[in-house]
């Protein structure tokens, strides 16, 4: 059994508040800016904008990958555990959490 708490720990978070700064872009975009300030306010907003996606998008991008690579090894773990108590196909562990080979590979 895995010790939640501390995987929980461990894992990156993201050092920013996406919602704050999505508020506060949003509050920027509809104040009153003079033409001199527009000029150079939009286009900061809009790769401020940008950034923050990005930021999400890495950010689950990354949990993701530490999960399937957790779900992986913990398969791995399972196949040499069932492998020294002798059960006949150990390997059936990590044929559920590998991706199928198309082309006759090892998974067929």
């Amino acid at each position: 059994m895995t010790d939640r708490y501390r995987n929980d720990n461990q894992a990156p978070r993201l050092l920013i508040d996406p919602a704050a700064i999505a508020a506060r872009l949003e509050t920027l975009s509809t104040s009153p800016l003079c033409d001199g300030c527009a000029a150079g306010v939009v286009p900061v907003t809009a790769d401020t904008a940008a950034l923050l996606i990005e930021a999400i998008r890495l950010a689950e991008t990354l949990a993701a990958a530490r999960l399937e690579s957790a779900n992986r090894l913990a398969a791995i773990r399972a196949a040499l555990h069932a492998a020294r108590e002798g059960e006949a196909e150990p390997l059936a562990y990590l044929r559920d959490e590998l991706p199928a080979e198309t082309d006759g590979g090892w998974c067929s």
